[in-house]
């Protein structure tokens, strides 16, 4: 791959249906593998909205290792993980919203919209990375602090597919349960 060239835009607009299409297919992988703790870990083990979060993060982390992994010689991997943490919380931060907006102020529940808010956080997401890959001048620490934030991620997610919190961002609304039910 050393000698592939290295096009940032047409990275970040491939990310927009590779996350899209990954995380589609991640709502169904806990059920389909039989409800392996292991895949729990990285799909939704329940209908809350927490862990459908899971949708864009582990997608976008995925899409952003293997364009390390790629290209590394070709990127800045300061600006590279600093994009990629900021693609992973604005996009969890849109269907958050998206979806709060639509369902507790409007009172709509539509699964076109849960589906299209996914899609929006993500595309929002990649194209405020793609801006901040290109004109982000991040320095070593700000490159440090976004591992050790993404590492945080990592493990809340995990510690809550567990034990999450009672709180109704947390809580499956067909069941009533919170987290991983064995």
């Amino acid at each position: 791959m050393n000698n592939t060239i290295f096009k940032p835009f047409i990275w970040f607009l491939l990310g927009i249906p590779f996350i899209f299409l990954l995380g589609s297919f991640m709502h169904f992988a806990y059920d389909l593998s039989g409800k392996s703790t292991l895949i729990g870990i990285f799909a939704p083990v329940n209908e809350s909205i927490w862990e459908h979060l899971k949708l864009s993060v582990y997608p976008t982390f995925a899409w952003f290792i293997l364009g390390y992994l790629l290209f590394e010689s070709k990127i800045n991997i300061y600006n590279w993980f600093t994009s990629c943490l900021v693609s992973v919380i604005m996009s969890a931060l849109i269907v958050v919203c998206f979806y709060y907006t639509y369902t507790g102020a409007l009172g709509i529940h539509s699964l076109f919209l849960d589906i299209f808010s996914l899609f929006l956080g993500i595309l929002i997401a990649q194209c405020l990375a793609f801006h901040i890959y290109t004109y982000g001048n991040t320095n070593t620490l700000v490159f440090i602090i976004s591992l050790i934030l993404s590492f945080i991620i990592f493990i809340t997610f995990t510690k809550f597919t567990f034990s999450p919190p009672k709180f109704p961002i947390f809580m499956d609304p067909v069941t009533k349960q919170y987290g991983i039910q064995k």
